[in-house]
């Protein structure tokens, strides 16, 4: 380790790291009202006020952070500038804005507040005496910057009011999927971010703040690692999640019945401004280049992981934002500006409407030991309440409803129809020698959200080409499903999936493709181009009828 330290020459701080672009203030807007949104639909569904994001909790810990000794002068910055012991209080969460089943598997979060923190403060945090890491387990964001976030943000909006049972379908086959991007060493952001997270330990993950940071002289990114060998033993660990709504949290609670954990706080410094970007928020930074190097442990004692009791102390009474902190770990990019006041209003608006102050802990803040509870009591503390679209009296124990008997059979022949029309894209990349429409529409994709691919005319990897197809098969079931939920038995296959299928090409290549940049609108493609694309979808359109017609009465 002493040698990683020693190789390291970081760059310096400068205000000129960060690069202001035109029309942030109207992307920052957007962000606000989309996720202003979302909690007030959940509002509506639960009667109590929940994150944006990562409404739902999985522990709520308290422990320490105690600084490490003998840093060198390059890792001994701001907080980390001397030997001390702060205490900390921890939130592992998973993404959406609704409380969901822990089937519906999507991205792990970590918030950390450490308490007691002296130094010149944050402007909008004066008066604090904290410093919040708020992680992700993925090294970077789905997304380069606010404006694409705020789109990837757009599609969790628009599916918070979908009930549960529609949701775990969808979360099954983007598993399928990523699991078969996994297979071959890859990993795709999207697919787990809508739903296709394995279904693993969150105690075994690694997180990282994904967005850089003043590191007193220096800028950084950092990361919290499981150390303790209990913990460690977690990584990757496959969990039944069956008939466990909770399962998650079930899990945590039994971990710290019997034991502690330790974790390792880690920072990256930034070493090199070509391959470490500080506005692009989607570039992992190389750990050849520069490692993640321990600044701190984290220790967390035996205790009742979760209970209502912790929950209206954290889930309702804390904020946790990059923003709660002091200017020497002063977050930076794009990213970072964009949630400063996003993050400020969706407190507040949790606040007035929870009618809970949010508190500020200028000492220990101390949880209850009282008893450890799988499920909370407050309203909107798990999803099936009144009003939410899981809450219907005997939803999960009557028979399966037409309308969704109707949209798993259409998901059924959506993914059938979008596989063989995977295999002829395939079949004629093979034959031609030539990547295929669906790789190039990636690969513009790519360039659209700056994303680094392969040469326009280069054969595809393994990885592209899993990644492509997996996304198809996905957006196929997807399609499929809203089929099978519209149509159901009242019309002819054969005519009914003629005309989803050359409606749903219509959509895509007249109006959404266009709209993105991702094709050329219908007056100035080819014919040859226009025929062949809507053949295809006809194609899909009509199979999608036919399985979905034949599994629906078999159901």
């Amino acid at each position: 380790m002493s040698a990683s330290r020693a190789a390291l020459s970081p760059l310096r701080y400068d205000p000129a790291v960060e690069e202001i672009e035109a029309g942030e203030r109207e992307t920052e807007a957007s962000l606000i009202e989309t996720m202003r949104g979302i909690q007030e639909t959940t509002f509506r569904d639960y009667g109590h006020a929940l994150r944006s994001v990562h409404a739902k909790s999985h522990a709520l810990l308290e422990g320490e952070l105690r600084v490490l000794g003998n840093l060198p002068p390059s890792l001994a910055q701001g907080l980390f500038g001397r030997r001390a012991t702060y205490p900390v209080i921890l939130r592992i969460s998973t993404n959406p804005g609704d409380i969901l089943d822990d089937d519906v598997s999507s991205p792990r979060g970590l918030a950390v507040k450490v308490i007691g923190v002296e130094g010149e403060r944050l402007d909008g945090s004066e008066g604090g005496a904290t410093q919040d890491f708020v992680m992700a387990n993925a090294p970077a964001f789905a997304a380069p910057g606010p404006r694409a976030f705020a789109g990837n943000l757009s599609l969790l909006a628009a599916s918070t009011d979908t009930g549960q049972a529609w949701k775990k379908a969808f979360s099954a086959v983007a598993r399928a999927a990523e699991g078969a991007v996994e297979a071959v060493g890859g990993k795709s952001v999207m697919l787990s971010m809508m739903g296709g997270h394995p279904l693993t330990h969150p105690l075994g993950e690694t997180f990282y703040t994904q967005v850089p940071f003043r590191y007193g002289d220096y800028v950084a990114k950092f990361s919290v690692v499981p150390v303790s060998s209990e913990l460690v033993a977690l990584k990757n660990k496959k969990v039944d999640l069956s008939g466990r709504p909770n399962g998650l949290r079930e899990e945590a609670i039994e971990f710290f019945r019997r034991q502690g954990g330790e974790w390792e706080l880690r920072v990256q410094l930034r070493t090199n401004a070509e391959t470490m970007p500080v506005e692009d928020a989607s570039v992992t930074w190389p750990e050849s280049e520069s490692p993640y190097l321990p600044v701190a442990r984290i220790t967390v004692p035996p205790q009742p992981a979760w209970s209502e009791a912790r929950a209206r102390i954290v889930d309702d009474g804390l904020s946790f934002s990059p923003w709660n902190g002091i200017a020497a770990h002063r977050p930076l990019g794009a990213m970072n500006r964009a949630r400063r006041n996003a993050y400020r209003e969706a407190a507040q608006f949790r606040s007035a409407r929870n009618g809970c102050p949010l508190h500020a802990p200028q000492t220990r803040l101390v949880l209850p030991d009282t008893e450890a509870q799988t499920y909370g009591t407050a309203p909107g503390r798990e999803g099936r309440r009144p009003n939410t679209p899981d809450a219907r009296p005997g939803a999960w124990t009557q028979p399966m409803s037409p309308t969704f008997r109707h949209a798993l059979a259409g998901a059924a022949g959506g993914l059938a129809a979008g596989a063989l029309v995977s295999a002829l894209f395939l079949g004629t990349e093979a034959a031609s020698g030539e990547p295929s429409d669906l790789v190039k529409l990636q690969r513009k994709a790519a360039d659209r959200a700056g994303l680094d691919h392969r040469g326009k005319e280069e054969a595809p990897s393994v990885l592209e080409e899993l990644s492509g197809h997996g996304g198809h098969l996905v957006l196929s079931a997807v399609a499929g499903a809203a089929y099978g939920a519209t149509v159901k038995d009242e019309h002819s296959p054969l005519m009914a999936g003629l005309a989803f299928g050359l409606g749903f090409h219509a959509l895509a290549f007249g109006v959404v493709g266009p709209a993105l940049g991702l094709v050329p609108p219908p007056w100035r493609d080819s014919a040859g181009s226009q025929a062949k694309h809507a053949g295809l979808h006809a194609l899909f359109g009509v199979l999608t009828g036919v399985v979905a017609q034949r599994v629906a009465r078999r159901m």
